[in-house]
């Protein structure tokens, strides 16, 4: 490896190491939901450039109540009681999602 690919190469991990505590979020998806893994996939994306520490519930598993709120709507992403759909969205709207509703 010559010395300038090394020196990008550790730019790209200091970059992307992160250095505070990850936003903790809650996705409420079920099994064989194509759209909940697209929506798990974006999630790890975004992850890449902030830290997210992300909650899996199969609202299949979960009470009544949580079924019935989130059956219609899944994938929801859930960050400190704000909600927001993620069926069709991108990695950019995610992330500035996140970043309205929990500062870095």
């Amino acid at each position: 490896m010559r010395q300038g690919d090394l020196g990008r190469a550790l730019a790209l991990v200091r970059r992307r190491t992160h250095r505070g505590p990850p936003l903790r979020v809650r996705l409420m998806e079920k099994a064989e939901c194509h759209l909940c893994a697209d929506a798990y996939r974006a999630l790890r994306r975004v992850g890449l450039d902030r830290p997210l520490e992300v909650d899996r519930v199969d609202i299949q598993a979960a009470p009544p109540e949580v079924h019935d709120r989130y059956v219609l709507r899944i994938p929801v992403l859930v960050v400190r009681g704000e909600e927001l759909d993620l069926a069709g969205l991108d990695d950019k709207a995610i992330a500035h999602w996140l970043s309205e509703v929990g500062p870095a």
